[in-house]
């Protein structure tokens, strides 16, 4: 009973911090209703006033929450155990690595297993750190340069990858 109210007391603590940590683009808007930040903000205001009253904002943030807890709770008891939150980093890790490889297979144009200055180009953030990441000089970079530069550089800064900017968290 008392870990279910530690539960509860620390899930209301976050949700608000979960509601501003949402990610507006995550929903899909209803035809004709505005994109972006916007289309989130619509779908958040349920009475449509254009504004947040605190209990649509903690309803989003719950249903985030929910939907978040559900997925780590994965034998479905009601209760996150330490298992549980390793395995959902875990996956999380995998589906980051799987996606990073995806994408650098995407910008490796002639599939020899590393991006040229050339290929590197239709990234702006590789292109403008090319020789940085080039650790061994060769003039082009492997998956393993690019993720020991960025894990280096970016570490704890919510940085998602090629082709997308860090961002402070």
């Amino acid at each position: 009973m008392i870990r279910k109210s530690v539960l509860l007391a620390a899930l209301v603590t976050l949700a608000p911090a979960a509601l501003l940590a949402a990610d507006p683009a995550a929903t899909t808007p209803p035809a004709g209703k505005p994109h972006g930040e916007g289309r989130w903000f619509s779908q958040v205001d349920t009475n449509h006033d254009g504004a947040l009253s605190r209990e649509e904002a903690l309803a989003a943030a719950q249903a985030r929450i929910d939907k978040q807890f559900a997925k780590v709770d994965t034998n479905h008891d009601g209760l996150i155990t330490q298992d549980e939150l390793r395995a959902a980093a875990q996956a999380r890790r995998a589906e980051a690595k799987a996606k990073a490889a995806a994408r650098f297979k995407a910008e490796d144009k002639n599939g020899d297993g590393f991006l040229s200055k050339e290929e590197a180009a239709a990234n702006p953030f590789l292109a403008r750190h090319f020789d940085q990441l080039d650790t061994n000089k060769d003039g082009m970079l492997s998956p393993e340069e690019i993720a020991a530069g960025f894990h280096h550089r970016f570490a704890g800064q919510g940085w998602k990858g090629p082709g997308s900017a860090p961002t402070q968290r």
